[in-house]
């Protein structure tokens, strides 16, 4: 079992702590470490002072030599990484004395040495992780030297601690493959935030930041907005659950107003913003053109901040996605976001879950809508509408079919006969209307729901574009499968599955591809053979008859069958069944059921009495013209 980055090791981990550490070699740098400009921190030179001594000692430890960084391995070997051979990686990362090549023994006979190899930046990031975790006596994280090869990094809850993100950052300051980094919930403190935005000075590659329920405080806003003010390329940020406070919205406002600033995403729920939080974040919107995402739930920013945000967002060009759920904004804070959003050209979703919003309050919302055709979805669940708000507010939109909302979720609340007879009305003038709702009141509604439900995922099946595929292009089952083993190791497997479809031109997602390969393996080991293929396609077609309630479609799309794929001359000669070959006599005189048998025999009966008739009435009539 893998243990969690920043524990004690144990027993057999105890031995790489016995080990001699470098400091205990006694061996200096040679040179400082060549870094970037930014290594000088906004926070004072004691924090980078502390990660680049550390990076000095760790890789001078590497480098015994000077010069060239090398390493002894074996022939033929690569670097195994994976945490199963991680003892293998440790002892690969000793220094080797290095020793000439071909040298002579005592009795004079040539010694064959290992061949030494330049190590990249992804290998010499690994070994300076490994050597900093015996530095600190810590367990190395199999998710960490995995992510190294991914380039992406997601140590989400594995306990790392400050020593543990220290590592991680000691080794990401070499790395230059790693994009995104997820180091949420592992309490890494206000020493851990110190060295991962330290590391962010001088690594300009991490484009993706996930620095969520580590309890940063006022510290981490500090330390997290004077890195932005400095870091251009970092565009997704999350900093959600840190106990951030009213004051540390302030930093965060003047990082986004600055012309340097770069996010697309910032998350900055579950904090303490509240009222002056807002107030502080709204001009700084109003001054940002970058932002694209925008999470500032649980926040208890109440109406008066919502509407500072609200008239920051009027001058905002950029904002696509706007959540501000469980602030308990009220029917007036809510009115203040889409009169915004009517003035601003770019807001596509709104999001306002659990903030008080009663039916009156939803009907004016969406009469304020109603010329707007920017915004796309309106998300309003757990707030108290009851079963009325639903139905008047789907009055509203059907009588404005130029409204441009798309997706109205109100995901606790039910849905009367009136409002599903409401949802069809306006499905026919805007086919792509959706409610996401809690249910129906009534249960014919519901049955019909279910059907219809029902009918669109057998219709939107991956599987069925499958079987598309298979007729336009006049195959049989057995050369779509020939087309996706690519290997001819007569099954498929994940890879050769989604290249094919690729490759094909078959329009299914990765994602579908997933789906598919779960649903036809059967027997769960990892690939798809023939009979699995074929199976699928017989529960497919059985699904499709007894929802749809039709055949004709999907028969007539059938592959096709070995008789249809020969010559059309061969097909004549030969019979279409062995019940059309059989002569007609013998076909009538042959019973099928003991009913069948009993009016054969009579109809038999019947027949010899009408020969005894007939046979009679001519003899007699043979008499009369003699006797005449």
């Amino acid at each position: 079992m893998e243990r969690l980055v920043g524990s004690r090791p144990a027993s057999s981990a105890s031995k790489i702590q016995r080990r001699a550490t470098p400091r205990d070699r006694g061996q200096t740098p040679r040179g400082p470490t060549k870094t970037s400009s930014r290594l000088n921190s906004p926070l004072g030179s004691h924090a980078a002072t502390d990660l680049g001594s550390e990076l000095e000692l760790i890789t001078a430890a590497i480098e015994p030599t000077g010069g060239t960084l090398t390493v002894d391995i074996e022939d033929g070997d690569g670097w195994d990484t994976d945490l199963e051979d991680v003892k293998k990686l440790i002892e690969k990362a000793k220094p080797k004395k290095s020793v000439p090549k071909n040298s002579k023994n005592k009795k004079g006979k040539k010694e064959n040495y290992p061949k030494r190899k330049v190590l990249s930046e992804e290998e010499k990031a690994r070994l300076v992780y490994i050597r900093a975790c015996i530095k600190f006596s810590i367990t190395p994280s199999s998710l960490f030297l995995r992510g190294l090869k991914k380039e992406q990094i997601n140590l989400q809850n594995q306990g790392l601690g400050p020593l543990g993100t220290q590592a991680v950052a000691l080794s990401l300051v070499i790395d230059r493959s790693v994009t995104d980094l997820v180091i949420s919930g592992n309490a890494i403190g206000q020493t851990g935030i110190r060295y991962i935005t330290d590391m962010l000075m001088i690594n300009d590659n991490i484009s993706h930041l996930d620095v969520s329920d580590n309890n940063l405080q006022s510290y981490g806003a500090q330390a997290l907005s004077n890195m932005l003010l400095q870091n251009d390329n970092i565009l997704s940020l999350n900093a959600s659950g840190n106990h951030f406070n009213r004051n540390d919205a302030l930093l965060f406002a003047e990082a986004i107003q600055f012309y340097r600033f770069s996010l697309r995403v910032l998350d900055l729920s579950h904090n303490n913003f509240e009222t002056e939080g807002g107030q502080h974040l709204g001009p700084a919107l109003a001054a940002n053109d970058t932002i694209e995402i925008l999470d500032i739930s649980w926040n208890h920013l109440s109406s008066k901040g919502v509407e500072a945000v609200a008239q920051g967002l009027k001058e905002n060009t950029s904002i696509k996605t706007l959540n501000v759920s469980w602030n308990g904004i009220g029917d007036d804070g809510a009115l203040f976001l889409v009169q915004a959003a009517n003035v601003n050209e770019t807001l596509e979703v709104l999001q306002m879950d659990a903030n008080r919003i009663g039916p009156d309050g939803l009907t004016n919302l969406l009469q304020e809508l109603a010329s707007n055709k920017v915004l796309l979805e309106l998300k309003i669940s757990k707030n108290p509408i009851t079963t009325l708000g639903p139905e008047s507010a789907l009055q509203v939109i059907n009588a404005h079919p130029e409204m441009g909302i798309q997706v109205l979720e109100i995901q606790d609340s039910w849905l009367t006969s009136e409002a599903c007879r409401l949802v069809y009305d306006i499905q026919e003038l805007k086919p792509k209307f959706k409610v996401v709702h809690g249910g129906f009141t009534n249960a014919h509604d519901l049955i019909k729901a279910s059907i219809k439900k029902r009918e669109e995922n057998c219709m939107n099946d991956p599987f069925l574009f499958l079987i598309n595929y298979v007729n336009d292009n006049r195959l049989r089952w057995m050369d779509l499968f020939n087309r996706l083993d690519t290997d001819k190791n007569f099954s498929i497997s994940y890879d050769e599955f989604r290249d094919g479809m690729k490759a094909n031109n078959i329009p299914i997602s990765d994602k579908d591809v997933q789906i598919l390969m779960e649903r036809l393996d059967e027997d769960h080991d990892g690939a798809i053979d023939f009979g699995e293929l074929l199976e699928g396609q017989k529960k497919y077609l059985k699904r499709f008859e007894k929802v749809m309630g039709v055949t004709t479609s999907i028969t007539s799309s059938s592959p096709s069958t070995r008789q249809n794929s020969r010559p059309p001359s061969r097909q004549r000669s030969r019979p279409s069944s062995r019940t059309q070959s059989r002569p007609t006599s013998r076909q009538q005189s042959r019973p099928t059921s003991r009913t069948d048998r009993t009016a054969a025999l009579t109809i038999q009966q019947k027949a010899r009495s009408d020969m005894e008739t007939y046979a009679h009435t001519i003899q007699s009539s043979n008499e009369s013209s003699m006797k005449s």
